[in-house]
């Protein structure tokens, strides 16, 4: 008898406090529920860079998956540009500061499915084709053009960093080729202390350079190459796709272009197997940006 008269209250205390317990949990759970409610969406806001061009930053969440793929904008100096969103490699649109690029599929150079791009995989970034552009202000066009192949941070006599100090070879595909010259590169590392086994006495650390001239016979393009002495591309094609192969890094290339109508300068990156197709590149860079600027 005794035992039960202890026990029973107990009880009655325990399962009292399991229902104030439960109450509170529920009323944070609906405090919390319509504080979440209550949160202000954040409004639009306007982006306008300095040669007066306009976007309008949402600040909503995105859905890169929808199909069809919405209408994006983006300023490139005082172009507007409008793209559906998934040719954006973020599939997204340009960043929250207004900043972007391009991303096509290789060799389509076709863009992405809608979303194909969100938790990027190994092989859908070794076969992307990444197109930047740049807007080049106050008539230096031909000057940062020209500072892509000449020598103007130090060390300026490095050997890698002009046409004079390459091997200049056949033509290929069309392009003057300044292959890198390592016995010159290691020569000159060694005059200046560097050991043997750094990496700047390796053929990966630099590139080949492949160029083409306009009428005038200024460069109006550079293409940066993974030398000939890499072998091994890093790449094979598996049901129809360009996939990354089990192996160590794959081979590149930047190929900077001039667009002089617009004062602007395209860096597109690709796998190297694309230089046999770089007028086809640049033709699709080119027409992505000129076909598509909003008046």
């Amino acid at each position: 008898m005794v035992w039960r008269k202890v026990v029973a209250p107990v009880a009655m205390m325990a399962l009292h406090m399991q229902k104030i317990f439960s109450s509170a949990i529920a009323a944070l759970l609906l405090l919390g529920a319509c504080a979440q409610a209550e949160t202000p969406r954040k409004p639009p806001r306007s982006l306008t860079n300095e040669q007066g061009c306009s976007i309008t930053i949402d600040n909503q969440p995105v859905n890169a998956y929808q199909e069809p793929s919405p209408i994006e904008q983006a300023c490139i100096g005082p172009y507007l540009l409008e793209l559906p969103q998934n040719y954006f490699s973020t599939q997204m649109g340009p960043q929250h500061d207004g900043s972007f690029s391009l991303a096509l599929e290789y060799p389509s150079l076709e863009p992405f499915k809608p979303g194909e791009r969100m938790n990027l995989s190994v092989d859908v970034a070794t076969r992307t084709v990444r197109v930047n552009y740049s807007h080049i202000r106050n008539g230096r066009l031909w000057e940062v053009m020209r500072n892509r192949y000449t020598p103007w941070i130090e060390p300026v006599d490095a050997p890698q960093k002009s046409l004079d100090a390459r091997i200049r070879g056949e033509l290929v595909h069309g392009l003057e080729p300044y292959y890198i010259d390592m016995d010159k590169v290691r020569a000159y590392y060694r005059e200046n202390g560097l050991p043997e086994n750094a990496s700047v006495m390796e053929p990966a650390f630099h590139h080949d350079w492949f160029v083409s001239r306009d009428v005038s016979g200024r460069i109006d393009q550079l293409i940066e190459c993974t030398p000939r002495q890499i072998t091994e591309s890093g790449v094979e094609y598996r049901d129809g796709k360009m996939v990354k192969k089990r192996v160590t890094g794959f081979t590149g290339c930047k190929q900077h272009f001039v667009i002089e109508e617009l004062d602007v300068i395209v860096l597109v990156e690709y796998p190297r197997e694309g230089l046999t197709n770089w007028e086809r590149i640049r033709q699709r860079a080119r027409a992505l940006l000129i076909d598509n600027i909003k008046e």
